[in-house]
């Protein structure tokens, strides 16, 4: 009879050293240095960076209308690109569970593209169809519906539609999970004790889906907060974003301590984010 071999507590470091290390030299060590570099700051009229630590980039950050203006762009545009992904993922991830039959993989599998794609071609796409001489302008200009182009390019309104569809799915599928663990039951009880169907929605549905809600929104605005090739490429330099702005910093101010330090405070919101979506969480478990 074979025996399983007992796994000893030297080869349980030796399995997962190669992976510890990675793990070190890719992220932990990287960050790290982004810590330290963000306390640096760059000598004035050169290149070469001055090593001793200073808070003045932090302050620079938090002081400077033009950064606060575009931390605040960049959260409540975050908030609403999760409102807007969550009032479309909510009815179409039910339906999906409970009148897509067989095609529920392929609906599923097409509702992921925008993440299987990446950012670039899917937002290139938009382009073409938000652009003065696009589709969506061409459609309504030929049905006489408008005289002169809409403006869909180059504004909060083209940066949110390139965010919403990006970042829909993460939404979608905590929803699907959820909605397939709710037994069809409690609906049809509540309705044949005379329950409309918003009440059903109100008062049953949306408290048993509030654990995907949480998850769907945390994903999606953490995503959107740091999203960076879909606001760059739709907003046209014109909408001011987080994740631009340190862009904009490292890559032609090469100002790479402030660029960190931008980097940082992003970190820290999404950490902010994530404390609070645990914290949720765990009310909610408990209450369950």
């Amino acid at each position: 009879m074979n025996q399983t071999p007992d796994i000893t507590p030297t080869t349980t470091t030796l399995l997962i050293a190669p992976a510890a290390v990675l793990m070190f030299g890719v992220f932990v060590l990287p960050f790290l240095f982004l810590v330290v570099l963000s306390f640096w700051s760059q000598v004035p009229g050169s290149l070469s960076l001055d090593t001793s630590l200073t808070l003045a980039n932090y302050v620079r950050i938090f002081t400077d209308s033009y950064y606060l203006g575009g931390l605040w762009t960049t959260l409540w545009l975050s908030g609403f690109v999760t409102l807007i992904c969550l009032l479309l993922a909510l009815p179409l991830a039910r339906w999906i569970v409970l009148h897509a039959g067989r095609a529920k993989g392929l609906l599923i599998g097409i509702s992921i593209l925008p993440l299987i794609c990446g950012a670039l071609l899917p937002t290139l796409g938009l382009v073409n169809l938000l652009s003065p001489l696009g589709f969506i302008n061409g459609a309504l200009k030929s049905m006489g519906v408008i005289q002169s182009s809409l403006p869909l390019l180059g504004n909060i309104t083209g940066v949110t539609i390139g965010l919403v569809q990006a970042f829909l799915p993460l939404m979608v599928l905590p929803l699907i999970n959820t909605i397939e663990r709710i037994p069809r039951d409690y609906e049809k009880a509540a309705m044949s004790l005379g329950a409309s169907p918003l009440v059903v929605w109100r008062r049953v549905l949306l408290p048993l889906m509030l654990p995907g809600i949480v998850a769907g929104s945390l994903l999606v605005f953490c995503a959107a907060l740091t999203a960076f090739v879909t606001p760059q490429i739709l907003g046209q330099g014109k909408v001011v974003t987080f994740a631009s702005l340190a862009y904009q910093q490292a890559a032609m101010v090469l100002d790479w301590p402030f660029a960190s330090a931008l980097g940082i405070v992003m970190l820290l919101f999404l950490a902010l984010a994530g404390l609070v979506g645990a914290l949720i969480s765990r009310r909610l478990a408990r209450g369950s």
